[in-house]
């Protein structure tokens, strides 16, 4: 009875979590006269591809995904490369300032994203790197999140199977490459979920250091279409609805990732 009773608060909750994206997708393919239908009408009579159409020719949203994708996948790679052996220094290694260096990283994690714009701007500006994909990517790369998730991970992992491979003569770059990473692939997985969607929705900085229409990402471009004075909303959710098609496409993709990573972190534990 307690079971059904959670389902049952579980299912209420993910239909008030679906329905402005239902709205949305309505929204996205109706007629333009339908959409401001009083009362507003979940079916529409009709459903058309001409928002779609007059978002193709009116901006430029190929750039755009182009943009968005270059900047989160190199970020979600990038991040990942680095994030691996410096998480795996501070959970299995042992050298002097290691602690200290760990509390500082956790102290950058409580500030706030929007206190590094203004020093951000003035590097980046000095390094003539405003209006690239860098300036965007490094900001990303840089976060401690990504080294503190997976060194959080790599504590969990049973010692036992790192000294046996140390008697075995694996060194410890050997003991990253050949046991570590594979049993932590599912923790990989939905980190790289994580710094993928938190890049792919990246707006506040990329408004800052991204002022050419062509440079623009997914997020800055739908603030470009909502405009000033007047809104298409047939516009604006169609272009709403594909930006979110690759973040949902991404998650299908690694969702097995990341219930092996719940399940195995259960396990250790």
């Amino acid at each position: 009875m307690k079971n059904l009773l959670y389902r049952i608060i579980l299912i209420v909750v993910s239909i008030i979590w679906m329905i402005p994206i239902l709205w949305m997708i309505d929204t996205a393919f109706k007629p333009t006269p339908h959409i401001f239908t009083i009362p507003p009408k979940w079916i529409s009579p009709s459903y058309t591809l001409e928002h779609f159409y007059h978002l193709i020719e009116k901006w430029p949203m190929g750039q755009w995904f182009i943009n968005s994708t270059i900047i989160a996948g190199l970020s979600t790679i990038i991040s990942i490369i680095l994030a691996i052996p410096a998480a795996f220094s501070f959970a299995r290694l042992r050298w002097r300032g290691r602690d200290i260096l760990f509390i500082i990283f956790l102290i950058t994690m409580l500030a706030p994203w929007q206190v590094n714009i203004i020093p951000l701007y003035f590097i980046m500006n000095s390094f003539k790197l405003l209006n690239t994909h860098i300036s965007v990517i490094l900001p990303i790369i840089a976060m401690s999140i990504s080294v503190f998730l997976l060194r959080q991970f790599f504590v969990t992992i049973p010692k036992d199977i790192e000294e046996s491979a140390k008697i075995d003569g694996c060194s410890s770059f050997q003991i990253l490459i050949k046991i570590i990473i594979p049993m932590s692939l599912p923790a990989i997985a939905a980190l790289g979920i994580y710094i993928f969607i938190f890049a792919w929705n990246e707006y506040t900085w990329s408004l800052v250091a991204l002022q050419r229409t062509k440079m623009f990402t997914i997020p800055i471009g739908l603030k470009a279409i909502q405009g000033a004075y007047d809104i298409d909303y047939g516009l604006l959710m169609m272009a709403a609805f594909l930006a979110t098609l690759p973040v949902l496409v991404v998650f299908l993709i690694l969702r097995k990732r990341i219930m092996e990573g719940m399940s195995w972190s259960g396990t250790i534990r």
